[in-house]
C-alpha cells in the first residue's frame, strides 16, 4: 500500500541528530519510508492509495518491545508470587499449553501492544510455529527468540539436567533456518539463561548463533538468587561467568540486569552488550531496580521491554517509559538525563539498533522501515501542547494512540485493528483457550 501521511503536526524522528519537523508529511512505498517533504510535492510526485490527514497529529516511530513472552497474557494475573516461585508456578502452567492455547494467546498479546504502538516485538517462546501464524495475522514485525533450556531451574532435584545442550541448540537451528525471512520475521537463539540455560548450553548457543548470523538473546542478573548461585558455583558474576564461556558480544541482547554491580556493567559495554530494561517486571516481582541510568553512562545501548504479562501485567511500552524515568530517579537522584527524551530513545531507536544494525528501524527517515504511530494531540492528557513528548511518556501515553502502521500497512486505525474480524476471533478464541487451560 502507497500511503500519504499529510501535513503531520510534528514528527520526532529520532534519527540521529533527534530532528522533530512541523508540518511535514511522509510518502511510504513498499514498506518503507520514501520520502519526507511538503504535502504538495510529494503529491505532485506520487500517487497514494490512502492519504491520512496527521494535522493534529504527532508521528513517532512504531515502539519497539525488547523483550516479552506472548504466551503468558493466557496467565495474567494468575500469580502474585516472588520469582523463584513465580517461576515455579508459571512452568507448570506452560506444560498444558498446546499449539492452539500458544497461537491465542501470542495473537492477543501482539493485538494489545499493536493498540498501543508497539510495532515490534522481540519474543522468547519455545512453540515457535504457532507463534510465527499468530504474528503474520496480525501484522507486527516479531523477532522470535528460540527458548533454550536444558536444565530443571525450579525442580525438586536441583538442576537436573532435562535435555542436551548440542541436540537443543540443533533443534533450533533446523527451526530457524525453515522458517527464516527478512523483515518482518527474524529469530535469535534463546538460551534462556543461568540456571535454566547452563554454561555448556549458553557456550554451544553462542558459537553456533555466530556461524549461522543470528542474534542472541538470555535473560541476566534478574533476581539476587541467580547472582549468588552463580557466585557460588563459578566464584564469578553471571556477567563474569558469560564473559568466561565467550557468549557476550554486540550481537547479545540481556534482559533484566537488576542486580549487576559496576564492574558488571563495565564487562558488558566492553563486549558492546545491548540491555532490555524491564522496570514494571522487575518491580512487580520484588527483584528491584535496575541501574539503567549508569548502564547508560557507561555506553551501553539499553531499551524497553515489557517482560510477559504473567508478571507486568500490560502489554503497554508507554507505561514503560514513564516508570523507567520514575524509578531511576527514585533510585539515583533527580537527573535531568533522565528524561522524556531517553525514555522515547529507549523504546524507539535504541531497540532498534538492538535487533537491525542496518538502522531502519526505530526511527523515521528515508529508506528505513515504514513503522509509524500517530498520536492525538487534541486530546485532554495531551494539554497544553508546549511540551508535547512530556505530556505523552507523563501523561497520554496508550490512549493518545490514534493510528498505527506496520511495513507499510495501516493496522490500526482510530484506536481500532482495522481487520475487525481478525479482532473479534482473536478474542473468541483466546477466551476460549483461556478456559481451557484453567480446566487442565
Amino acid at each position: 500500500m502507497n500511503i500519504l501521511v499529510e501535513n503531520a503536526g510534528l514528527v520526532f524522528t529520532q534519527n540521529d541528530k533527534r530532528e522533530v519537523l512541523r508540518d511535514t508529511s511522509i510518502y511510504i512505498s513498499g514498506g518503507i519510508v520514501k520520502e519526507i517533504g511538503k504535502s504538495s510535492l510529494l503529491k505532485e510526485k506520487y500517487t497514494p492509495d490512502l492519504v491520512l490527514d496527521a494535522s493534529k497529529m504527532a508521528v513517532l516511530p512504531g515502539l519497539v518491545n525488547l523483550h516479552t513472552h506472548s504466551v503468558q497474557v493466557l496467565l495474567r494475573g494468575r500469580f502474585d508470587e516472588p520469582l523463584m516461585n513465580w517461576l515455579r508456578l508459571v512452568d507448570l502452567e506452560y506444560e498444558k499449553l498446546d499449539d492452539a492455547d500458544t497461537r491465542a494467546a501470542a495473537r492477543l498479546t501482539f493485538i494489545e501492544g499493536l493498540l498501543c504502538g508497539t510495532t515490534t516485538f522481540l519474543d522468547m517462546e519455545g512453540k515457535v510455529k504457532p507463534i510465527v501464524s499468530a504474528a503474520r495475522e496480525v501484522g507486527i514485525r516479531l523477532y522470535e527468540a528460540i527458548a533454550l533450556v536444558d536444565t530443571a531451574e525450579t525442580g525438586v532435584s536441583g538442576f537436573t539436567r532435562v535435555a542436551d545442550p548440542e541436540e537443543e541448540v540443533k533443534i533450533a537451528l533446523k527451526v530457524a533456518r525453515e522458517k527464516m525471512v527478512t523483515g518482518q520475521l527474524n529469530f535469535l537463539l534463546g538460551p534462556v539463561g543461568f540456571p535454566s540455560s547452563s554454561p555448556e548450553l549458553l557456550r554451544i548457543a553462542s558459537e553456533e548463533a555466530r556461524k549461522n548470523g543470528l542474534k542472541l538473546h538470555a535473560h541476566l542478573s534478574e533476581s539476587v538468587v541467580n547472582e549468588e548461585l552463580s557466585r557460588k558455583m563459578f566464584g564469578l558474576s553471571e556477567t563474569g561467568m558469560l564473559e568466561k564461556i565467550g557468549f557476550l558480544g554486540p550481537d547479545v541482547i540481556v534482559a533484566h540486569g537488576v542486580n549487576l554491580d559496576p564492574i558488571d556493567i563495565q564487562v558488558l559495554a566492553k563486549h558492546g552488550v545491548n540491555v532490555a530494561h524491564c522496570p514494571t517486571s522487575n518491580a512487580k516481582l520484588g527483584n528491584g531496580i535496575a541501574p539503567a541510568l549508569k548502564m547508560v553512562n557507561q555506553g551501553l545501548n539499553v531499551g524497553l521491554g515489557t517482560d510477559g504479562a504473567a508478571s507486568n501485567d500490560s502489554l503497554d511500552i508507554f507505561s514503560e517509559m514513564k516508570t523507567f524515568i520514575l524509578m531511576q530517579r527514585a533510585r539515583e537522584g533527580f537527573d535531568r538525563r533522565v528524561n522524556a527524551q531517553l525514555a522515547l530513545d529507549m523504546a524507539t531507536r535504541n531497540g532498534g539498533l538492538a535487533l537491525d544494525s542496518s538502522g531502519k528501524l526505530g526511527v523515521i527517515s528515508p529508506g528505513a522501515y515504514a513503522d509509524l504511530v500517530l498520536v492525538d494531540l487534541t486530546l485532554p492528557y495531551m494539554l497544553p501542547s508546549e511540551k508535547v513528548l512530556d505530556n505523552l511518556v507523563f501523561s497520554g501515553g496508550c490512549r493518545a494512540v490514534r493510528h498505527v502502521i506496520v511495513n507499510g500497512e495501516l493496522l490500526v486505525y482510530d484506536g481500532r485493528l482495522r481487520n475487525e474480524e481478525l479482532y473479534r476471533r482473536a478474542l473468541e478464541e483466546f477466551n476460549e483457550a483461556a478456559k481451557r487451560v484453567s480446566y487442565k
